[in-house]
């Protein structure tokens, strides 16, 4: 089946949307399925793609193709290249349309394709104009239907959205089993001391909330970050001086990140009830499926989890991750001794973890998942 991706991601940058988008493509690709990502070329997009294949700088195969189109700098440039994107995937012969740009699926629907959706968080949370078009969509005939990540998102929607209840397929985020060959990046720590690691973007309610104040109470370990910019920090520090055992190394290629993660003897997932998107201007915390939650798990290493409700749909206490209250410090440095002092317990925690990982969270089963969405779809190619 030939499938388009609509996308508005900037690809390629280390943001978790595009590192889903890539994941997604390739994975859907691996399935057998004819598969082309249809993203905008904004300027900054094509500076970066000059000096970096996106395939390269995700780590995915080349196994499907990238088509750009147009990112205008006019107002409503969302409308214009959504509606750009659909007729591309038109034009390219696409026998279905995937993707979590609203505009763009609902303009490939009135272009008669058929459209699979995907939601990351409430479309409530989006303007009249959002609203308005995905209402349109899920009404029209060509609508096949909706993929979400978490288990309260499906809830939302079937409450707010009556007429999608049976049209609903939840589906995890995921990430893949690393190659048992892949060596960790050499740190300039003390081998006898604790390495402690968080990766992901600093916006507020991601966790810096607790990393900061964790490493202060923790000075027998040494704490890695691994990901955001210099002024993320700062604005995180202030005019507080930088604990000695928090080293930050910055944002890296999607494709190192796992080389970062295995150097670590304890991971740490610390969501706050609130998370703030990129822009700060959208609440995630009920409904995110963090992207680094599935990329420790391959990992196969220790993690340490908020306890709140959307994190317990994968974390589970003493099996694969031990739960933390999400702004309780001391639960934290607690939980953080105990792994100190317990290499079995980490070893446990880690390996049932990545078993976990590669036996359901895969990218493949994942996709496999989300197209069964679709009617007449079992998520492999159609055998005509």
């Amino acid at each position: 089946m030939r499938i388009a991706y609509l996308s508005s991601s900037t690809i390629p940058s280390d943001s978790a949307n595009s590192i889903h988008v890539m994941k997604m493509c390739q994975a859907i690709a691996r399935l057998g399925h004819d598969v082309r990502l249809i993203a905008p070329d904004r300027l900054d997009t094509l500076r970066a793609q000059a000096a970096t294949c996106p395939h390269v700088f995700y780590g995915v195969e080349d196994n499907f193709t990238i088509h750009r189109e147009h990112w205008p700098s006019i107002k409503g440039r969302g409308y214009w290249y959504g509606l750009r994107a659909a007729r591309a995937a038109k034009r390219w012969g696409a026998e279905l349309a995937y993707g979590r740009n609203t505009a763009a699926c609902f303009f490939a629907a009135q272009l008669g394709l058929p459209v699979l959706y995907e939601s990351h968080f409430p479309i409530n949370d989006s303007g009249r104009l959002q609203r308005a078009l995905f209402r349109r969509l899920i009404r029209s005939r060509h609508f096949r239907g909706l993929a979400v990540i978490t288990h309260a998102l499906k809830e939302h929607y079937e409450h707010h959205w009556p007429e999608l209840k049976g049209r609903i397929t939840v589906a995890p985020d995921g990430a893949d089993p690393l190659d048992d060959s892949m060596e960790p990046i050499p740190l300039a720590s003390d081998e006898k001391r604790l390495q402690v690691g968080y990766a992901g973007n600093l916006y507020p309610g991601k966790g810096m909330e607790v990393v900061l104040p964790l490493a202060r109470q923790c000075p027998w370990a040494d704490f890695h970050v691994i990901g955001g910019t210099a002024e993320d920090l700062s604005a995180w520090l202030g005019s507080e001086h930088r604990p000695s055992n928090l080293r930050c190394h910055g944002r890296q290629p999607p494709s190192e990140v796992p080389r970062y993660l295995l150097a670590m003897d304890v991971l740490l997932l610390p969501n706050q009830k609130h998370v703030s998107t990129q822009g700060g201007n959208t609440d995630i915390g009920r409904w995110t499926s963090p992207l680094k939650a599935f990329e420790y798990m391959a990992a196969g290493r220790a993690i340490l989890c908020s306890d709140v409700p959307v994190l317990r749909e994968v974390a589970v206490h003493g099996r694969n991750a031990l739960l933390c209250s999400p702004d309780q410090v001391d639960d934290w440095a607690t939980a953080l001794e105990s792994l100190r002092d317990d290499p079995d317990l980490r070893k446990h925690l880690g390996k049932r973890a990545r078993r976990e990982l590669e036996e359901t969270y895969t990218w493949t089963a994942r996709a496999e998942r989300a197209l069964t969405a679709t009617p007449g779809t079992d998520g492999h190619p159609s055998r005509r």
